[in-house]
């Protein structure tokens, strides 16, 4: 049983690997809701026009199992550095595929984003983004004629160059507008049986903040080419200065998050879990840093 559901994961991550939508605890705990609200450390991943909005150098860092399994670790790493003609973000992401020692596949998508304001006064503000990313596909070995990959034929790397773009709108600090477009040039990885079509994305999502302490989000999400559509929710209360809760939802699938974050000084401890309709949960585990 293990085999086949070992086979049957990888399978649905080949398709799908280049665009994991739960980057960082946070995210996770929001349920993926996240295009149109205030920029984080996460917006490289989400919006790059939300890092217009950071005012502080960030770090962050995280780290968690796909689906509970120790053989698909998922890392990734951002930084973020204010300046006056706009603020800049570096990101590194990284899934693996690991079978006994040996790693079947490696993703390592490496990503430097801008975000500014095109528009900005005391009701409103209109920020735009974008981001570059090298993306990298490493192939292990073939199986080989033992079957464990001791005298299989090494696969290569192959890698491309995606875009992404987003804009964010918002008004008088309580109502927020967000998009944001994956792979909008439409790239591929691979050559011949290798060749991989990455999935191109966009989420367009609403966020009302009626207090200071509390964000609501609902964001639409489709891949460009199918015909799914996916609804996500989620609410971030701030219980005080030190512990904010995170909870979302989402449809096609139905799965849900929860987490919360603790402040400490200049530095936060994020955790969160997402469900999944039919494997185990996911967590992750994030640390950033205002230096």
């Amino acid at each position: 049983m293990k085999k086949y559901l070992f086979i049957f994961v990888t399978l649905s991550l080949s398709q799908s690997i280049s665009d994991y939508t739960y980057t960082g605890a946070e995210v996770s705990a929001l349920a993926g809701a996240v295009v149109s609200k205030p920029g984080n450390t996460w917006s490289i991943f989400h919006n790059p026009a939300g890092i217009a909005e950071i005012n502080d150098r960030i770090i962050s860092a995280s780290s968690g199992n796909l689906y509970g399994y120790n053989w698909l670790p998922y890392n990734n790493l951002s930084a973020t550095l204010p300046f006056s003609f706009g603020n800049i973000s570096f990101g590194a992401q990284q899934i693996k595929t690991k079978h006994k020692k040996s790693n079947l596949a490696t993703e390592q998508t490496f990503s430097l984003a801008q975000g500014f304001y095109l528009q900005k006064d005391y009701n409103s503000q209109l920020a735009f983004g974008y981001t570059a990313n090298i993306t990298q596909w490493n192939l292990g070995k073939s199986a080989g004629i033992t079957g464990d990959g001791e005298y299989g034929l090494d696969l290569g790397t192959s890698q491309t160059v995606t875009i992404d773009i987003g804009l964010l709108a918002s008004l008088r600090d309580k109502y927020r507008f967000g998009v944001f477009v994956k792979n909008i040039n439409s790239d591929a990885i691979g050559k011949g049986m290798t060749r991989h079509v990455l999935p191109r994305r966009i989420n367009v999502g609403a966020t009302y903040i009626p207090i200071k302490d509390l964000i609501t989000s609902l964001v639409m999400e489709r891949l460009l080419g199918r015909d799914e559509l996916s609804m996500r929710g989620s609410i971030k209360y701030e219980l005080n200065s030190y512990f904010i809760m995170n909870v979302g939802a989402q449809s096609n699938p139905n799965r849900m998050g929860i987490g919360g974050t603790i402040n400490y000084n200049r530095t936060a401890f994020s955790y969160g879990i997402i469900t999944h309709p039919i494997l185990s949960i996911t967590q992750q585990f994030t640390i950033s840093m205002k230096l």
